[in-house]
């Protein structure tokens, strides 16, 4: 009986997970919809004549950039969901749901904006593109990209994500903590950018989401971050 019980449980646990799952990828799909209708009709109630503005290359950039640093993101949190234990399980899941929707989103303005989905050059030139000279601090992050081995300020390197893989318990989960940090720290600045450059309103507004759910996610992460080092600290 008890075997048979540890069967269904298990048959029972796939199937949420399968549709847990299913439900996120709906969601995409219908985000992507939504986000490719938004931008192909004009705005409701506004004049015939008024159409949506065609992007610039700051909206594509932008795109283009947040696409690979959501990717990144995505593919660190599902490594802390291989089955091993940990408590950062909500946070990971978290982080999955909230950027494959986003990035379902920039994916769809792309292909009707006939775009690529990467751009040509790595890096974060486009940022110069803007109708006003750059700010010292946009300068400075331009020089930290230009220096990163990524192209892009915070995104971790292949070294880097591989040690999640390598590491255990305790030391995994202040290492996906601390490329967490430092991702979302590096992908800030050029939200705010966006949200205030871009042409198209609907990618100031996606710009304008990322700075807000990011800002509060490096808030949480520095403070699991000072907790786990409390916890280890010797006793005074």
């Amino acid at each position: 009986m008890n075997r048979l019980f540890g069967r269904t449980r298990a048959n029972g646990d796939a199937r949420t997970t399968r549709q847990a799952t299913s439900v996120v990828l709906a969601a995409a799909i219908a985000l992507l919809a939504l986000g490719l209708f938004a931008l192909a009709l004009p705005r409701l109630g506004a004049p015939p004549a008024q159409a949506i503005p065609l992007p610039g290359p700051i909206d594509i950039g932008f795109a283009q950039s947040m696409s690979l640093h959501h990717q990144q993101a995505i593919g660190m949190a599902q490594l802390m969901l291989d089955g091993r234990p940990t408590p950062l399980t909500p946070l990971a899941r978290s982080i999955v749901a909230e950027q494959l929707l986003e990035l379902g989103e920039m994916r769809g303005w792309l292909r009707l904006w006939d775009a690529p989905l990467i751009a040509a050059r790595q890096g974060m030139d486009w940022m110069r593109l803007a109708d006003r000279p750059l700010a010292p601090e946009e300068l400075d992050y331009l020089l930290d990209c230009q220096r990163s081995p990524t192209g892009m300020s915070g995104l971790a390197t292949d070294h880097e994500v591989n040690r999640l893989h390598q590491l255990e318990g305790r030391e995994r989960d202040a290492h996906f903590l601390r490329l967490m940090l430092a991702h979302h720290e590096g992908g800030l600045p050029m939200a705010r950018f966006a949200a205030e450059q871009a042409r198209v309103q609907v990618v100031r507004e996606l710009a304008a989401r990322v700075v807000l759910e990011q800002s509060k996610e490096v808030y949480l992460l520095q403070r699991m971050l000072a907790a786990m080092a409390a916890a280890e600290a010797p006793p005074r």
